[in-house]
Parts: C-alpha cells; sequence; structure tokens
C-alpha cells in the first residue's frame, strides 16, 4: 500500500481501517491471552472481532475516527491496532495494542502519539482519555511520554484503572 492509502502515518506506521481480509491477523491479536491480559474484556471470540470491524466502520462513518488496523509501511505487515473509540459517557478513548513479536519496538509510543497529533487537529473535544488496569505500568510509561497526565483512578468494565488525559486545544 502506497502512504495515501492509510487516513493516517507516521515514521514507520500506517493506519488504516480495519479490512475482512485482516480477520486472520485480528484474531492472532485478540484471542491471545497475553496480548489481551491487561484488558478488562480478556481475549475476544471470532465472532466478537467480526463485529468489531463493522463497529469500527460504523463508528468512523457516524465520528469520523476508529480503531484502526496498524501496518508496518515498510513491510506492509499488519503489527497490531491502535485508535479511538466511545466511552458509555460518550467521551473518546485512545488505545493501541500490538502482537506480541512487535512488543518492545516502541510502536505503542509512536503509535500513541500520532493518535494525539491528529486528534488535536481532527476532533473537537476538550480531551481524549485513555486507562489501564492498575499493575500495567507500560501503558502508564506510554502515555505519559506521549503527553498524557493521569487524572483518577477509576472503575472501567469492572476493572480498577488508573486514566489518563489528553487536553486538545
Amino acid at each position: 500500500m502506497s502512504k495515501s492509502e492509510y487516513l493516517l502515518t507516521s515514521e514507520r506506521l500506517g493506519f488504516r481501517l480495519p479490512k475482512d481480509s485482516d480477520l486472520t491477523s485480528l484474531e492472532k491479536l485478540d484471542t491471545d491471552p497475553e496480548v489481551r491480559a491487561h484488558f478488562p474484556e480478556g481475549v475476544m471470540t471470532p465472532e466478537q472481532i467480526r463485529e468489531r470491524i463493522v463497529k469500527n466502520r460504523t463508528c468512523f462513518e457516524d465520528n469520523g475516527f476508529a480503531d484502526f488496523a496498524v501496518v508496518e509501511l515498510e513491510t506492509g505487515e499488519f503489527v497490531g491496532r491502535a485508535g479511538f473509540g466511545l466511552f458509555e459517557d460518550g467521551e473518546i478513548e485512545v488505545g493501541y495494542v500490538f502482537l506480541k513479536h512487535h512488543w518492545g519496538r516502541g510502536l505503542a509510543q509512536e503509535s500513541l502519539r500520532s493518535l494525539l497529533a491528529w486528534a488535536d487537529t481532527s476532533l473537537k473535544v476538550p480531551r481524549i482519555v485513555a486507562y489501564a488496569p492498575k499493575q500495567h505500568s507500560a501503558s502508564f510509561n506510554v502515555m505519559r511520554k506521549s503527553g498524557m497526565r493521569y487524572f483518577k483512578t477509576g472503575t472501567v468494565r469492572g476493572v480498577e484503572c488508573d486514566l489518563y488525559e489528553y487536553s486538545l486545544p
């Protein structure tokens, strides 16, 4: 894919809407218990993953943002997903998750910084929120290094989490 086929790019990554052809890659990602260990919902079923693809398309059509498939620009390889979603209260959350063999490469921070920069110019909301369970210090480090700040501890989907925010102009 050329860079122009992505909704957003960073130095190494392209962000696009998930496609039906991503299903096998998304299943590797979202059915892996180690990858999903810090997600309150745990692993996803193949049916939930298919529903998520449709939900993301609808979210993008309705709101102009979604949870994107993340592809390494140099190789064209699917490496994970990152993007935006809606909390039940209407706030916009940002998140990311990557295939295990891509951990430790700085992709989470690169993704989060790119997504927040995009949000600065594209979203007309006061802030973006991210969360992680209390024991997930790696995510807290990514959030802080990307310009987010801690603002409270709360329960998200039944799990005690620290919540971070990024204020938009």
